[in-house]
């Protein structure tokens, strides 16, 4: 063998020498497959839909036993650190459900109703926790009360003329645009302060005739057929021709109805002095007032005259039908029967509805637009509660619930404006000194009580 050939196999021994071992020198990679999503690049910014990642260490550990073939791996995985723009994510907790907190004055049975309702939501809605808080028996001081000192609550219940006086004291926010899409739905015209709507309405209430079918066969077609009823029944002092309870919002049918107003919810002015007004007093006074029972103006004295037989019939509203069906009455409901074509009785009406403050979340006002709006709610209070529905597809099988709602199509809806208060009081002063007793006539108790009003700026 020559020189050169050994020279040669010399040098490429000496090659593949230094190539095994620089080989060698390098550490082992091997390759294994997350077992999770990967974590967006530094570039990417998570969206509101994107799931952050579920951890920040740097050693992967793998989240299933590895098998017998499979080997372990004991190296560093080496992680993109984040921009200084990004913030490290945390391991996210389970979704925490939303409280709503509903103030409300509800009577135990009616109580139990909404729960019932708020049940079905929930189950849908597993995330939200519907509370009912009974603040009975001062619901209004309660939430002007809580507003002052900051206690958070979402929603509460109450007929609409609250909407004036709870917008001026900072309680509630409109909500104009958030039950727009559910409007069209309802058969009543919204109520609203200043152009706002502060609340959605669930049913409507106010006063009807009631007469106990074994002493009155068929509703009045005319005032004139009542006044004879009450005339065949009106012998003090076993009997009397009506229970009638004698305050501003019971005898407000007769003031409407003859063209006159307690007060003007556009103008915010009273309305005692209308000679219409004063008319609709006389009437009451000269054709109603002889034919009621004793204690006109204590209403648990009125009721029981009509529960024990004394009366053929009582003017009163949808709250007193659970008392008539507990003493097992058979009763109609009716509107209260019209003078003449021109002279139809249009007692005061309310919308009993939800309130929503200024702290309401979006999830309480989607449950309030749920359980005002929703067909199968509205016959759930019709059928349990005999609540009037105020929806446009309902269908009222019950008769004494179809009698009340015959009567709200006369309704006269109650002012919202918190200067309507003192006007309640007023009207007071005049049953008090002309109508219940005659310390003055119709026209001096009007007089004097509008003088406060017109102090108040409201003439």
């Amino acid at each position: 063998m020559n020189r050169n050939l050994l020279i040669g196999l010399a040098a490429v021994v000496i090659i593949i020498a230094a190539a095994l071992g620089y080989i060698a020198s390098q550490p082992q990679i091997t390759t294994t497959t997350p077992s999770t999503t990967p974590s967006p690049s530094p570039q990417t910014t998570p969206t509101a839909t994107q799931q952050p990642p579920t951890t920040t260490t740097t050693t992967q550990t793998p989240t299933a036993t590895p098998s017998p073939t499979t080997p372990t791996v004991t190296t560093t995985t080496i992680t993109t650190a984040p921009s200084p723009t990004q913030t490290p994510t945390t391991t996210q907790p389970p979704a925490q459900k939303v409280t709503v907190r509903i103030w409300h004055a509800l009577n135990p049975e009616e109580e139990s109703v909404f729960k019932q309702i708020a049940a079905m939501y929930m189950q849908s809605h597993p995330n939200i926790q519907i509370v009912f808080e009974n603040k009975a028996p001062d619901l209004q001081t309660a939430v002007l009360a809580a507003i002052s000192t900051g206690e958070k609550f979402d929603l509460f219940i109450w007929a609409h003329d609250w909407i004036g006086l709870m917008v001026e004291a900072g309680v509630l926010k409109p909500v104009d645009n958030e039950v727009a899409d559910v409007l069209p739905k309802f058969a009543l015209s919204m109520p609203q302060y200043k152009g706002h709507i502060y609340g959605l309405p669930f049913t409507a209430e106010t006063v009807a005739l009631i007469c106990n079918k074994k002493m009155v066969a068929d509703p009045p077609k005319t005032f004139s057929d009542l006044l004879k009823i009450m005339q065949q029944y009106n012998k003090p002092p076993q009997s009397y021709g009506i229970a009638y309870v004698v305050n501003p919002y019971f005898i407000s049918a007769w003031i409407h109805g003859a063209g006159g107003y307690y007060f003007d919810d556009k103008t915010e002015k009273q309305g005692l002095t209308n000679p219409m007004s004063i008319a609709g007093f006389v009437f009451f006074k000269t054709y109603i007032m002889p034919y009621v029972g004793p204690n006109p103006t204590d209403y648990n004295t009125q009721v029981s005259l009509f529960l024990s037989g004394q009366a053929p019939c009582m003017v009163n509203g949808p709250w007193s039908i659970g008392a008539v069906k507990q003493k097992g009455l058979d009763i109609f409901v009716a509107p209260l029967p019209p003078v003449n074509s021109t002279y139809v009785p249009r007692p005061y009406g309310g919308l009993k509805m939800f309130y929503v403050t200024i702290y309401a979340s979006r999830e309480a006002i989607d449950f309030m637009k749920w359980a005002t709006s929703d067909p199968q709610v509205a016959k759930i209070l019709v059928d349990k509660l005999g609540y009037v529905p105020v929806l446009k597809d309902v269908q009222v099988q019950d008769p004494i619930v179809q009698g009340f709602y015959e009567a709200v199509k006369n309704v006269y809806l109650m002012p919202v404006s918190p200067k309507m208060q003192p006007v309640w009081g007023a009207v007071d002063l005049v049953i008090q000194n002309a109508i219940v007793s005659d310390q003055k006539s119709i026209q001096q108790a009007v007089n004097d009580a509008a003088k406060d009003l017109c102090a108040r700026g409201l003439c």
